[in-house]
């Protein structure tokens, strides 16, 4: 799932998941929680095909299932001081695709919290992919959503077997943000979730 008075915001991201949709542990970063869970529909089957004469032996047919398994890894270079109005912040996470089979990659809001209720609506999330940490700044083309509305759709990129992709995270506070909700403090929830391209 980039000294003035404003809110603060953290990121947490989470270290590795596999298949069945099970949570992942997550790490404090800054200012987002970046949080890892994967979703593997495989396609297994298998059976027997008859000719048309019912006096012929069926043959068997066997198809194997691949595997599917996602590791992300903790958000790096977020920058913790405080967001003034229209402030941002930036930084890069990596995610591995360490199945054999490609994923369409969806990411979407998980549990946001705050110390303000009204914090997150003064808040927007970008998410892009880079191609190396130094091209993730503030002002990254993107995906931007309110952290309670976050979700890129399904198959918002595809993670070919093996291969690791950076993204990277930009939280930026609105320029006309309550001066009531100085000093206060959001951890914004991503959730990535990869499902198996059908062959």
């Amino acid at each position: 799932m980039t000294g003035q008075p404003g809110g603060r915001a953290r990121h947490r991201s989470p270290e590795r998941a596999s298949s069945s949709r099970r949570p992942l542990r997550s790490l404090w970063a800054g200012t987002a929680i970046v949080a890892g869970a994967v979703t593997v529909a495989l396609v297994a089957t298998g059976g027997t095909y008859a000719l048309w004469n019912s006096a012929v032996a069926p043959t068997a047919v066997t198809v194997a299932s691949g595997t599917a398994g996602l590791s992300v890894g903790g958000v790096k270079a977020l920058d913790t001081s405080a967001l003034g109005p229209g402030g941002a912040t930036a930084g890069t996470f990596s995610a591995t695709n360490t199945g054999s089979v490609a994923l369409a990659m969806r990411v979407s809001a998980g549990t946001t919290t705050a110390s303000a209720s009204a914090l997150p609506g003064e808040l927007t999330v970008t998410l892009a992919a880079v191609t190396k940490s130094a091209d993730c700044v503030v002002g990254v083309g993107g995906y931007s959503a309110r952290p309670s509305t976050f979700d890129t759709g399904s198959g918002y990129f595809t993670l070919p077997a093996g291969v690791t992709v950076t993204g990277c995270v930009v939280v930026t506070l609105d320029s006309d943000v309550p001066a009531t909700l100085q000093n206060q403090t959001s951890s914004i929830g991503l959730v990535l979730t990869g499902t198996q391209v059908a062959p």
